[in-house]
């Protein structure tokens, strides 16, 4: 007969369990009521499985014997510990109902397996050293070893007793006692080195999952692999014992019947089984959450958890979500079982929030049917939720392990709950906030109660607590508000960055960390978060160790100087907002960790190019402005982009041009106004990057390593190898029936000329950081060239009757601004259409005189000044008011002092 996969063996032994017990699971049909009628299907099932565990017993006696291997081992202890889970269940059925024909052929077979199994191994034959890896073992398997000899002579004695005296019987129940005591203590023993042991094993795996939430780096198969290992090495000892104690108990009972002591051989099969119950209360692993510490409330989540130790059968996985105060007294209480070495309830505590499950299609309801398909968020009203869910295991071929997996569930409301002893707020509303918290989010965890098929008969518990995490309202929307936002990810980043580990807690830490540990947790924040292969360094975060204290947020116990570079920082300074920007009449305030999210949120829109721009390094990190000029210093001409803080979280451009060094005789660099999520959701970095290059003739871009790097290569590799310039259309054909009187049904063809939409920098006088002191210089200049009348009236009769005379073009006093503002606007329209000064004099002086509005033969637009305007002599205007890229320089300017 052909034997079963492991996947349908374990279906099998899953639904004799459930059925045995009256468990329904989802889709499962009704339950059985008659009694008969379900022992009858009971019956049926086990002939079917006896039969398929005959066969694998068989398959494994094959192979048992020549290379013992992990997997060899597992099977064994596999077959082991579910027979005795079938024939524990099957004597209760034999004492409530009286023996049956049937019940005893079927306890017959199950216990001459269990002969065959035990024989398989003769002595504790395990596969791998374990005292290589743990010397202190050696005395705890030493003693387990003898034991099980110990229990071999024993049986022994009583296949040699043939109608015994009772001399003889007195004798060997003392020897029976003798052994139960000396049994007790090695599985006392057992288990203080199981305990030992789980603690640091599941030390390394938590610290594993808290690596993972920090660089999103897979959990090494080692640390779990370590976790597993031990439980199957666990088990298979206990199991060794327990089935010889089994074969023991059915050879005095049944075959021999001496009932006398049958109540401590029960004992001391039950001791072994708790002691199994106990190593397994720890065994559950949830992985969730697995890089995200966020949850929103009506946004659907995955949930996975699994068992570690590879033997029994689960019945169903109960996840609840629980307060720090509740999480610490469930893991007290799985210390309590642990120090008293027999399995211990674990205390109800209060949801602290409702979970529901969605259909496994995970479609919401809605009335609306333009609802996006992707849309995550439900309402309360769709689901039936629940203080926990229950989710009915499944087996995963790959790993052999059950596990519990659901992929939509979600937390609908919350309730208020108790004040943590780590200060943990319980009310989640987003304007209430403790005072203390500092804008520390509440933290909640999962509890998660597996419930095994125990080989007692009956039911045993494995519990678990997930990686902390935080819950977003939608209450107040603060999940879609970025300043909310930035408290939930500061409380999640903190807490994991500062990793102080109590069992399966991370305890909230206020002591602060070092600014080293500090940056380069920010680093791989940002890498992470930002999905690059390409991080910040660190000397891109040594501007912010100088912005991270103020008076607010540091105690005078941390004795450090506000003004100075940051040493230690706490969650407090994180979160104060010490960095300010002021423009016109805004004033704005955020924190560093605020700008830092601002900076994310622009990587994380795939449309607008940064992320691209940043792997190739044309995007530096955050730099001082002294800094930027000295890398422009080595070129003449160059495009220079960067991270900053200076308006929130923004790209800045900085621009040296040899425009500008012909036009205003110096080179000195302008930095552009800074692009924020808003202007780069308008318009994407290659757009920006492409105008700004047309407008001020720049063929460059400055890359991180000093490199320089074509702006059209950039261009063009952004546009997945098209030549953007060539494919812009200069025409745009329509049809409409709009354009015409004529029938309705009749369409006109119209051709129209394309526009679009370029940027130009809006500079009067570069470089922009220090126009305003040539602006002083200039004003200075002319004043001393100049008599002014102090009573000069720009709205004199005379200016006013010019104006009314040419109405269509108003004409406006000449004005300094003014001249420059036309400079600019003629250099950049010749950049434009690429024109040399020569040819731009060259087309001027081909147009006609009257077409220029300003023309100087017309009388209605020249002005006759005041007599007092100008001085009775020659005036020398200054050499460089008149100096541009297209007119000679002009001196001794005599200016009449009469009219024309």
């Amino acid at each position: 007969m052909k034997m079963m996969n492991d996947e349908t063996f374990q279906k099998h032994l899953s639904d004799l369990f459930c059925l045995w017990h009256g468990v329904r699971r989802h889709n499962d049909p009704p339950l059985v009521e008659d009694e008969d009628e379900k022992n009858k299907i009971i019956m049926s099932m086990l002939c079917r499985l006896l039969t398929e565990i005959e066969i694998r017993k068989e398959h494994l006696s094959q192979y048992f014997n020549v290379s013992n291997t992990q997997d060899l081992m597992e099977e064994w202890t596999m077959l082991t510990w579910n027979v005795l889970c079938i024939n524990s269940r099957l004597q209760n059925i034999a004492g409530r109902n009286k023996k049956t024909p049937e019940t005893v052929v079927y306890s017959n077979r199950l216990n001459q397996v269990l002969v065959d199994l035990v024989n398989m191994t003769n002595k504790t034959n395990i596969p791998g050293d374990y005292t290589l890896m743990y010397p202190n073992f050696l005395v705890v398997g030493s003693n387990f070893e003898k034991i099980i000899f110990d229990l071999h002579q024993l049986y022994q004695h009583l296949l040699c007793l043939q109608n015994p005296s009772q001399p003889e019987l007195t004798s060997f129940y003392q020897q029976m006692e003798k052994y139960a005591e000396d049994m007790y203590t090695v599985i006392n023993m057992f288990k203080h080195f199981c305990n030992d042991i789980s603690k640091e094993l599941w030390y390394n795996v938590r610290q594993a999952q808290i690596h993972k939430m920090i660089t999103f780096e897979d959990i090494p198969e080692e640390v779990v692999n370590k976790l597993v290992f031990f439980y199957s090495q666990m088990m298979y000892r206990l199991a060794v014992l327990s089935a010889r104690l089994q074969g023991f108990k059915y050879e005095m009972t049944i075959n021999k019947k001496l009932f006398e002591k049958q109540d401590l051989v029960i004992a001391m099969c039950n001791y072994v089984f708790f002691a199994l119950e106990l190593l397994m209360s720890d065994c559950i692993l949830a992985t969730e959450p697995a890089t995200n510490g966020i949850f929103v409330t009506n946004n659907l989540f995955p949930l996975n958890c699994g068992a570690l130790a590879r033997g029994v059968v689960f019945k169903q996985f109960d996840i609840q979500v629980v307060t720090e105060e509740a999480a610490e007294t469930i893991q007290n209480d799985i210390r309590k079982q642990k120090m008293l070495q027999h399995p211990h309830p674990i205390s109800g505590v209060p949801s602290a929030a409702l979970l529901a499950m969605k259909p496994t299609n995970g479609i919401k309801r809605s009335n609306n049917s333009n609802d996006s398909a992707n849309n995550t968020s439900h309402k309360k009203s769709d689901v039936n939720s629940k203080e926990f869910v229950t989710i009915y295991p499944i087996y995963n071929n790959k790993f052999r392990y059950w596990s519990g997996t659901y992929p939509y569930i979600l937390c609908t409301t919350r309730q208020k709950g108790r004040q943590s002893t780590n200060n943990s707020i319980q009310d989640l509303s987003s304007n209430i906030l403790d005072i203390k918290s500092h804008g520390k989010r509440p933290i909640f965890y999962f509890h998660i109660k597996a419930t095994m098929f125990s080989p007692s008969g009956t039911f045993a518990d494995a519990h678990t607590l997930s990686l902390p995490f935080t819950i977003a309202t939608r209450r107040n929307q603060d999940c879609q508000v970025q300043r909310m936002m930035s408290s939930y990810t500061a409380t999640c980043f903190w807490l994991y960055g500062s990793n102080v580990q109590d069992g399966l807690l991370l305890n909230w830490s206020e002591k602060g960390m070092t600014w080293m540990k500090f940056k380069h947790l920010l680093m791989l924040h940002f890498k992470v978060n930002a999905e690059v292969i390409r991080g910040l360094n660190e000397k891109d975060l040594d501007l912010f160790q100088y912005k991270l204290l103020c008076n607010d947020c540091v105690s005078h116990s941390q004795k450090q100087n506000v003004c100075g570079p940051a040493q230690i920082i706490t969650f407090k300074n994180l979160l104060c907002p010490h960095l300010r920007y002021e423009c016109g009449s805004t004033n704005v305030r955020f924190s560093v960790w605020r700008g830092m999210l601002e900076v994310l949120q622009i990587f994380q829109d795939t449309k607008n190019n940064v992320k691209k721009l940043w792997e190739k390094y044309l995007i530096w990190g955050f730099l001082e402005f002294d800094q930027i000029a000295n890398v422009l210093e080595n070129f003449e001409s160059a495009l220079f982009m960067r991270l900053s803080f200076v308006t929130g979280g923004t790209i800045c451009f900085t621009v040296k041009s040899s425009t500008h060094l012909r036009q205003y005789s110096t080179n000195n660099v302008i930095h552009l106004e800074p692009l924020d999520l808003k202007k780069l959701n308008a318009k994407c970095l290659k757009d920006y990057i492409n105008d700004i290059a047309v407008s001020e003739n720049i063929k460059y871009i400055v890359d991180s390593n000093l490199k320089l790097v074509e702006i059209s290569s950039v261009i063009k590799d952004l546009s997945d190898g098209r030549d953007v310039c060539n494919e812009i259309k200069t025409s745009k054909d329509v049809s409409s029936n709009v354009t015409h009187s004529g029938n309705i049904n009749e369409m006109q063809h119209i051709r129209f000329t394309a526009m679009r939409i370029a940027v130009v920098t809006c500079k009067i006088k570069p470089p922009s950081d220090d126009y305003t002191n040539d602006e002083g210089n200039i004003n200075s200049n002319i004043s001393d060239n100049y008599d002014y009348s102090k009573n000069y009236n720009r709205t004199s009769n005379e200016i006013y009757n010019n104006y009314k005379k040419n109405d269509r073009m108003p004409y406006f006093p000449y004005t300094n601004e003014g001249n420059d503002d036309f400079k600019k606007e003629l250099l950049q329209l010749c950049n434009f259409y690429g024109k040399s000064k020569n040819e731009i004099i060259e087309i001027i002086s081909k147009i006609n005189e009257n077409n220029f509005v300003g023309k100087s033969s017309s009388p209605t637009m020249l002005h006759t000044p005041m007599s007092h305007f100008y001085s009775n002599g020659a005036v020398h205007i200054p050499k460089q008011f008149f100096n541009n890229n297209f007119l000679p320089t002009v001196s001794n300017v005599d200016i009449p002092s009469s009219n024309h």
